[in-house]
C-alpha cells in the first residue's frame, strides 16, 4: 500500500503561514536534497487548491533547470478542491468526490509513496481520517508571533512518535515522525 508523506514549513512557535519571507534566509543546497531525496520514493502529489495554483504557476517554467522541477511537472499531481472544475498543469488531476474516500483510494493502489506539501487543510483531512502515515516538519528557527496553526484550537490531540532527525543547513530541523499506534 501506498504511504502519505506530509512534508510542511513550520516556525518554532508552530506557525505554518504562508511561507513569505521567512523562509527565504533557509534556503539552501541542503534544503533541496531533501526535497529531491523525498520525491526519490514517490511518485505522486496531494495538493490543495492553493498550493497547487502556487506550484503551477512557479514550477512549469522552470522546466529543465533541475532533475527535481523536472519529476514534480512530470509526476502525478492530485488536487482536492471544492472550486475548481479543471486542472491544466500536466499529469494534473482533480480528486473527485469525498477527499479522504479518493485518497484513500490512490493510497490502495499500486505505486510509490505520495507527498503533501504545505496544505494545512487537506492535511487536517487526511489526518481526521487517519490517512497520514508520516509527518515531516521543517522546523525553522524563527518565531513569527501570529498566522495559522498545524491544527485549529480544540483540535483532538494527535500522538506521535519520532522516527528520525536531522539539521539542514542553516539550522532548519527536519523531525519525522509517524502516528503513535
Amino acid at each position: 500500500m501506498r504511504r502519505v508523506i506530509v512534508s510542511t514549513y513550520v516556525t518554532l512557535d508552530g506557525r505554518v503561514e504562508e511561507l513569505q519571507d521567512w523562509t527565504t534566509p533557509y534556503n539552501s543546497d541542503e534544503a533541496v536534497a531533501y526535497h529531491s531525496d523525498l520525491l526519490k520514493d514517490s511518485d505522486g502529489l496531494l495538493l490543495g487548491r492553493s498550493t497547487y495554483e502556487i506550484f503551477a504557476a512557479i514550477w512549469p517554467p522552470r522546466a529543465g533547470e533541475s532533475a527535481y522541477i523536472d519529476k514534480i511537472n512530470s509526476m502525478a499531481k492530485h488536487v482536492a478542491s471544492r472550486t475548481l472544475s479543471s486542472v491544466g498543469w500536466q499529469n494534473s488531476h482533480l480528486i473527485e468526490g469525498d477527499v479522504a474516500e479518493g485518497v484513500d483510494k490512490l493510497k490502495r493502489q499500486p505505486g510509490q509513496n505520495l507527498v503533501v506539501y504545505g496544505c494545512r487543510d487537506l492535511m487536517q483531512t487526511l489526518q481526521q481520517h487517519d490517512l497520514i502515515d508520516e509527518y515531516r516538519f521543517l522546523v525553522h528557527p524563527v518565531l513569527l508571533g501570529r498566522g495559522r496553526t498545524l491544527l485549529p484550537d480544540g483540535a483532538p490531540t494527535v500522538r506521535l512518535d519520532l522516527v528520525d532527525h536531522t539539521v539542514i543547513s542553516p539550522g532548519v530541523t527536519v523531525l519525522r515522525y509517524q502516528p503513535a499506534r
